[in-house]
């Protein structure tokens, strides 16, 4: 079978066994509940959030009591089904047991054949549907056409990608694999407390279903990113009120090049910020559903069989709220701005003390419920992680952007603002404000959004800030139309987006730094998606008030925009420069294949493949291995002692941390790279830039020796023109001695 249509396979497994914990189990423990409840996009999300939430807790708990095994899990994740099935049976549970012990035994025993069994399995879920799906789809076909359109067009953007480059494409990811290796020995926050929601469900999936950690890892953004763009449509499906909207700002957030790289290179890779990414939304879905809660206005709450609305909502916000602390603390900042927007926006119901002091004390209870696992673990012990402290150091004290923009950072207005700071008096703070927005900051504010943001089109840029305003104004206009509450969703996302676009130009503004300035424009382009939705909603709700004809709006909006993009531009789909190349990432797939069963193996390369082998064999460092020999004397002996050792060298190294796929010529193995002096440096650093030509040189003429003492035993396992793996097998108990004279040990 080729990598690529493992890979295939392997993309579809982990996307169906993720959304069958998330997705699927939930809606059949809750759908019965929550029939009738809401709309179809909220119960999308409740179903979302309650599968997620179940996933990441349970793997805490079971981890944290050292009790976390692939039967526990799977044991803890049917418990709600269990008791849920002892409670509406208590009677009868004895009955149902024999009868379907007596059933599994029938078919064991070939009493009653697969075929017959499968039919009359067939025959009961017939029943049980009874054509209510087609009656329950008829008015949503368009619906579901756009929606399957929006799930194929993001898998085309981001899917080739995944079939086509094999390897890691973050340099973090190595580290995340080790931190889920340890989760296998119960060993959780291996390297110090951190968030490790994302670790929970990649390990969950790992020990329930048997997959590697490294496939999880490689292919798992695929339906993380899906999911985040769902939620996006979701979201927009809640707020809008023409039917075709939402697919606006959805479709053109995926196809439109006006935006910059760094908006969406970082979903190219399975990282814990935008798998929190899925949770923003839906807090902010869930909050702006409780402010909008009519009949809390008398302190009652309607119900929905037996729950009370108003409690479902705020449950649901603090279970958002917790998930993206789990996940990645930027993600909870971003909620944060986001809660500031929707609290400022809704300020006739926030600032009413019976709301206020529920919807506080339920982020409060989500901030909670996240903090609960990591502060369990940091009191008996465990330190927090160093990234964690660099996270708090850095909001504590506000950090200095590192990036330029094209080395114009540095302008006469800085000193003006700085003397206007430290003025106490209101005359200075008037002077300070109005120096943020002279025309040189103006022009260097947009220059910024530019270089971040935009895709070298200042026009674009200037769009992007009028439609922010053009939100927040129609949201005052229907406020005085009294429409308090779309008028309020207007006046939070644009007031969202503002502070976002703010933080992006902190350092011109003089503002702290939150996050890192590369990061602001995956949540801003994320958020002005919505925006553009929803100023187009707005417009075609002032033109006409009848269904029919607002849905006929939509769809021209939604056709014209299509139009548009494609005018100014679709994005190609990209591929990004991995941190592996293709062929060690297949190589490790043969070699984990053929020694199923046996862990007598090594294979020495460069520290990526150290994790992704994880207990099935061993590994040993190259630039160890190569230092171990840099004098050889008739003493110097070096060794590896298992049957099997697959050498990983690449003809043509790759140039580790171009992640954005830049034009770096390609540099061959060489003597001259040979020649150079190894890094004495730890870490990665022997392996990026120049000292990985280096580093590789070194080890590619220590195998041409090598080879040429032994030919028959040093054998290739693979080859192409970039890459090649040897394979020497040897006996336990008669080692080889790789210590050898190759010609240029001594050049340090």
């Amino acid at each position: 079978m080729s990598m690529t249509m493992l890979t295939v396979l392997q993309a579809t497994g982990v996307s169906a066994a993720y959304l069958a914990v998330t997705l699927l189990l939930p809606f059949l423990f809750l759908h019965k509940k929550l029939h009738g409840f809401a709309n179809v996009p909220i119960r999308f999300m409740i179903y979302f959030m309650a599968g997620n939430f179940y996933v990441m807790n349970l793997v805490f708990l079971l981890e944290l009591l050292h009790l976390s095994f692939r039967l526990t899990l799977i044991l803890g994740t049917l418990a709600p089904f269990i008791a849920e099935f002892v409670r509406k049976h208590k009677g009868s549970f004895r009955l149902y047991l024999e009868r379907g012990i007596e059933k599994l035994s029938l078919l064991a025993g070939k009493e009653m054949g697969r075929k017959t069994f499968l039919m009359k399995l067939g025959v009961k879920l017939k029943k049980m549907s009874s054509g209510r799906m087609g009656m329950r789809m008829s008015g949503h076909w368009m619906d579901v056409l756009l929606t399957c359109a929006v799930i194929v067009l993001v898998l085309y953007m981001y899917g080739l990608n995944t079939v086509h480059v094999y390897g890691y494409c973050a340099s973090d990811l190595v580290l995340h694999n080790h931190w889920i290796n340890e989760m296998n020995s119960n060993h959780i926050f291996a390297d110090g407390v951190y968030p490790f929601g994302f670790h929970c469900v990649v390990y969950y999936l790992h020990a329930v279903f048997a997959i590697p950690v490294y496939v999880v890892l490689r292919v798992f953004y695929l339906v993380q990113t899906v999911m985040i763009h769902l939620m996006l449509l979701a979201f927009l499906k809640t707020v809008c009120r023409a039917r075709y909207t939402p697919y606006i700002g959805t479709v053109v957030y995926i196809l439109s090049d006006v935006f910059y790289q760094y908006a969406y290179y970082r979903y190219y890779a399975s990282l814990p910020q935008e798998f929190g990414m899925l949770f923003i939304l839906p807090a902010a879905c869930f909050a702006i559903a409780f402010l909008r809660e009519r009949d809390f206005t008398a302190a009652v709450g309607r119900e929905e069989k037996g729950l009370k609305v108003v409690n479902l909502y705020l449950i649901l916000f603090a279970v958002s709220i917790s998930m993206t602390l789990a996940a990645h603390f930027y993600d909870t900042i971003i909620a944060g701005l986001l809660c500031v927007g929707i609290g400022a926006g809704f300020c006739f119901r926030c600032f009413r003390w019976r709301y206020l002091k529920r919807i506080v004390a339920a982020g409060i209870a989500g901030l909670m419920i996240a903090v609960l696992p990591m502060a369990a673990a940091y009191v008996t012990g465990t330190p927090l992680q160093g990234s964690l402290n660099w996270g708090m150091a850095m909001l504590s004290s506000g950090s200095q952007d590192s990036g330029g923009t094209n080395g114009k950072d540095a302008d006469d207005g800085g000193k003006e603002a700085e003397k206007a700071d430290k003025e106490n008096s209101s005359k200075g703070i008037l002077a300070r404000a109005a120096g943020m927005f002279t025309p040189k900051k103006t022009a260097r504010i947009l220059e910024r959004i530019d270089y971040y943001v935009m895709n070298d089109n200042i026009m674009a840029v200037k769009i992007l800030l009028g439609s922010i305003a053009v939100a927040f104004l129609m949201g005052l206009l229907w406020m005085l139309f009294r429409k308090a509450e779309y008028g309020a969703v207007l006046i939070s996302l644009s007031i969202f987006t503002g502070l976002l676009a703010m933080l992006q130009v902190s350092e011109v503004l003089g503002l702290p730094q939150l996050i890192e300035v590369t990061r602001y424009p995956v949540y801003l382009v994320y958020g002005i998606a919505a925006v553009w939705s929803l100023c187009l909603d707005a417009v075609i709700l002032s033109l006409c008030r009848w269904p029919k004809a607002m849905n006929v709006l939509s769809m021209a909006g939604l056709i014209a925009a299509c139009v548009i993009v494609a005018e100014t531009g679709i994005r190609s789909p990209r591929y990004i420069t991995a941190y592996e190349t293709n062929e060690a990432v297949t190589c490790l797939t043969d070699i984990l294949h053929d020694n199923r069963g046996n862990v007598s193996w090594t294979i020495c390369s460069a520290n990526d493949e150290r994790q992704m082998i994880g207990d099935k064999g061993y590994h040993y460092e190259m630039i160890t291995f190569l230092r171990k020999m840099q004098s050889v004397n008739k003493n110097t002996e070096v060794t590896i002692p298992t049957d099997t050792v697959y050498f990983f060298i690449e003809k043509v190294p790759l140039y580790y941390r171009d992640y954005i796929n830049s034009e770096i010529p390609d540099r061959k193995v060489s003597p001259a790279g040979a020649r150079k002096p190894l890094s004495d440096k730890g870490g990665i650093l022997p392996y990026i830039e120049d000292a990985r030509w280096v580093t590789m040189s070194h080890m590619y003429y220590w195998a041409q020796a090598f080879k040429e003492l032994y030919p028959n035993e040093m054998e290739v396992y693979m080859e192409t023109d970039r890459f090649v793996c040897y394979r020497l097998r040897q006996n336990g108990y008669s080692l080889y001695n790789f210590a050898i004279d190759y010609g240029y040990n001594g050049n340090d």
